[in-house]
């Protein structure tokens, strides 16, 4: 397993870099660890699986988690404003960085084989480990 500590900076989309960080250091199965940072935009797709909603009011974001499978993520991100509202949903692009964002991952590539195949019963990729 191998840490890796990544800042982003203003107007980075946090999805796509995270999908070039993995592509990068060739990660094939990681996790996001820890993420504290602002955004100054968010579209994130809510639980009826279809429904996208963006935002676009400066937020601390309180919880970004996830895997990257082959280049490929599935994250939910939440985010506070100044009133202390949470909004927040699965990680779509569009999610950008206010004025930094500081994420951990891990790389478990040595010790995890997964992929990501699509599922008939979700109709989604979904995590096979």
């Amino acid at each position: 397993m191998k840490p890796y500590l990544i800042r982003l900076k203003p107007n980075q989309d946090i999805k796509q870099e995270l999908i070039q960080f993995s592509i990068k250091y060739n990660i094939k199965v990681g996790s996001i660890v820890s993420a504290v940072g602002s955004v100054s935009k968010m579209s994130v797709r809510i639980a009826d699986g279809k429904t996208v909603v963006q935002d676009e009011e400066n937020r601390e974001v309180v919880a970004l988690s996830g895997t990257l499978v082959r280049h490929q993520i599935h994250a939910h991100i939440a985010a506070i404003n100044t009133k202390m509202e949470v909004f927040g949903g699965h990680l779509m692009d569009g999610c950008l960085v206010h004025t930094t964002m500081e994420i951990t991952l891990l790389d478990m590539s040595d010790t995890i084989n997964a992929s990501r195949e699509y599922d008939e019963n979700t109709g989604y990729d979904e995590l096979f480990v």
